[in-house]
């Protein structure tokens, strides 16, 4: 009975391996918070349209208003569309120019000049930018905004380079580029935030990068907001890019990528530069995952130049797609091969063990049979008669317990049965669909199918089809099993629970899985877990922890 037990455990183990472990890989924590960020983007998105239909009401109720209620009004407009919808704020910023022309207000006439060639610089309209930039008179603004202007003319001729592909205007605009930016940094007041964040910027741009870090990392203290905290990590994880710190990298892009999507900012960069350094990397899901976000970002806000940025590698993450899914296809036939294998062997066993319960019921009739004779023979002889009744009694209990594996083998040979047919009829359907999409080269339908079947749920219904073979074997487990708990320390399962993963854990072994190794293959935790857990269960127990299994096998009863 042990040898047959004991491989029944590593059959159905194996099996739940092969198509479940995938779903127990550990994802970074920092990762794990964006993904749930980008789950919760339209609750902010929803945020920041009601701020600016709040705004928007505020400026059509003007009736007869100052040009200045008007010039702030449409000013606020233009901050909430900034990173958000590009064409929506150079609407706001092109009639806050206007009225700012009204008022005759020099300083905020330089300023939405400044908001104007912003949006074309985050849209990719450069020679607009530049129009508009060329126009502004140094001499007649402030210092502050000459700053503004000068960093805004290096990070046009920046953006300019970086999507060059003459060499020679490239070389042109970045020396333009670090000739404005330098002439910013002379404006700057020294430090404060603009002044520090822009020197960190130039080191990392120019090569210094542990200047540029000696900077960048007390400026993320300096300024809570949203939007200074995307920028500065944003650098900080193209530092760690290029210092090849994979950790640090990966935890400041996705931490600037949380902000942008806290603050509704579709103009960003940080998702992109994520997504490529997690493809580079080979995590092509997350990377899939996070590319989406971006591409749909760069769409809503209108930026050409993040769209041309994404199309460089959304193709090539979606070919190590549908690479992995023949890669996937491969696998699944092999894995289904080895199931049907398994399942011969297990049907092997249980003939061999009721071939063997045949032959020890024969057994058991003779010793009935001798037994009576000898006592209708031999009434005197009181301690042989004893002898042969203890002996009865043990082959009786042994006859139990063999009925009983044979009743839990039969009951699980059903439901492999069950699980490989479910199994095999969704694999048939995948397969079917894929080669009917790969000869009609629909690769689209081949990326909705890859994500039509959730290992989870899969993995969920397997272990909920497991609770239900369970119970139907033991319907009185749970009773039974509080029997051997405290009063107080009594498991109450929520509604529609059959077992939790306290009982699903005891349950195994009383099926005769007793290695916490194997119990954690098949329920997905650690083997520390299964410990604790059986500590803990243990602990709530008024018998002695050495006792508590065996008790357990004795108390719990199979239905009759």
């Amino acid at each position: 009975m042990n040898f047959t037990t004991k491989h029944t455990a590593l059959i159905f183990s194996f099996c739940l391996v092969l198509f479940c472990g995938e779903i127990f890989a550990q994802k970074n924590d920092v990762l794990d918070e964006l993904l749930q960020t980008i789950e919760q983007s339209e609750a902010y998105d929803r945020i920041k349209v009601e701020r600016i239909n709040d705004l928007s009401k505020q400026l059509y109720a003007l009736d007869g208003a100052s040009v200045q209620q008007q010039f702030d009004l449409n000013r606020a407009l233009f901050f909430e569309y900034r990173i958000f919808k590009q064409d929506s704020a150079f609407k706001y910023a092109i009639q806050s120019k206007l009225l700012a022309e009204q008022l005759g207000d020099e300083r905020l006439i330089a300023e939405t000049t400044l908001d104007l060639a912003n949006v074309c610089v985050s849209a990719g309209m450069f020679s607009e930018a530049l129009a508009y930039l060329n126009d502004a008179d140094l001499e007649d603004i402030p210092k502050d905004i000459r700053f503004s202007l000068n960093g805004l003319l290096g990070r046009c001729y920046s953006d300019m380079a970086d999507y060059s592909t003459i060499s020679y205007y490239s070389d042109l605009y970045r020396k333009r580029a670090k000739d404005y930016h330098q002439k910013s940094l002379e404006l700057a007041v020294p430090d404060t935030w603009d002044f520090i964040m822009l020197r960190g910027y130039l080191n990392f741009k120019y090569g210094n990068l542990e200047e540029a870090l000696k900077d960048l990392k007390p400026s993320l203290a300096m300024r809570d907001d949203l939007r200074s905290q995307a920028v500065v990590n944003s650098v900080l994880g193209d530092i760690y890019v290029q210092m090849g710190a994979e950790e640090l990298a990966i935890k400041h892009l996705a931490q600037s990528s949380i902000a942008d999507i806290k603050s509704s900012a579709k103009e960003n960069l940080s998702m992109i530069q994520l997504a490529e350094f997690l493809f580079k990397k080979g995590d092509v899901k997350l990377a899939s995952v996070f590319i989406k976000k971006a591409n749909a970002d760069a769409e809503a806000y209108g930026a050409q130049q993040r769209k041309i940025r994404v199309g460089a590698i959304l193709p090539n993450i979606e070919e190590q797609i549908i690479n992995q899914v023949e890669t996937q296809r491969a696998r699944l036939s092999k894995q289904n091969i080895m199931l049907s294998i398994l399942l011969v062997v297990l049907l092997a066993l249980a003939i061999i063990t009721y071939v063997q319960l045949r032959r020890l019921k024969r057994a058991r009739k003779a010793l009935l049979v001798a037994h009576n004779d000898l006592q209708v023979k031999n009434d005197r002889i009181v301690e042989v008669n004893e002898t042969v009744h203890s002996q009865n009694e043990e082959l009786n209990r042994v006859n139990d317990l063999l009925l009983e594996a044979n009743t839990i083998k039969e009951e699980y040979i059903g439901f492999f049965f069950t699980q490989d047919a479910d199994i095999f009829e969704k694999f048939k359907e995948f397969k079917t669909g894929i080669e009917r999409n790969l000869k009609s080269n629909n690769l689209e339908r081949i990326k909705y199918l890859t994500t039509v079947y959730d290992l989870k749920k899969e993995k969920k219904k397997l272990l909920e089809s497991f609770d239900e073979a369970f119970i139907k074997l033991f319907p009185n487990f749970i009773a039974e099993f509080n029997a051997l708990l405290k009063p107080e320390e009594q498991i109450k399962l929520k509604k529609d629970q059959l077992l939790n993963k306290e009982l699903r854990i005891f349950a195994l072994i009383r099926l005769g899985i007793k290695h916490n190794e194997i119990i954690a293959q098949i329920l997905g935790y650690s083997v520390n877990s299964i410990y604790a857990y059986k500590t803990k269960i243990r602990n709530k127990s008024f018998l002695d922890k050495k006792d508590f299994d065996q008790m357990l096998l004795e108390k719990t009863r199979i239905k009759q």
